[in-house]
């Protein structure tokens, strides 16, 4: 009767190892699935080709049912901010800049251009 316990025990462990790695496999699977998932929206890049800091660019964006907006704070020069959209590509946007010395720029991005990652210039 002692070989009896002696075998469960020993065999317990295993059982527990296997149902570990199964969950670590699923777990796996399903931080997979959602890093590489299709992405939702737009990601646009705004990048200042300009000498002078944008202060703050400002998107207000929506649809019949949200209106949305987002804003991002310096830009540096030469350098790029990337901003995720929940709106469908070719709708447009409206888009406001503020650039370092009191200088301001509205227009309205995008309309009719149905690209995902578009990439946006920004030049007082």
């Amino acid at each position: 009767m002692d070989t009896e316990t002696k075998g469960t025990i020993a065999r317990l462990p295993g059982r527990w190892c296997w149902v570990m790695v199964l969950l670590l496999v699923l777990l796996t699977g399903v931080v997979t699935a959602r890093m590489s998932g299709v992405k939702q929206g737009m990601v646009v890049t705004f990048h200042n080709s300009s000498q002078v800091v944008i202060e703050s660019v400002q998107l207000d964006f929506g649809s019949a049912d949200t209106q949305s907006r987002i804003q991002a704070f310096r830009i540096p020069p030469g350098d790029e901010r990337q901003l995720l959209l929940n709106h469908e590509p070719g709708m447009g946007f409206n888009v406001a800049v503020h650039y370092r010395g009191g200088k301001e720029q509205t227009f309205c991005a995008l309309h009719g251009d149905d690209r995902s990652d578009p990439v946006i210039y920004l030049q007082p």
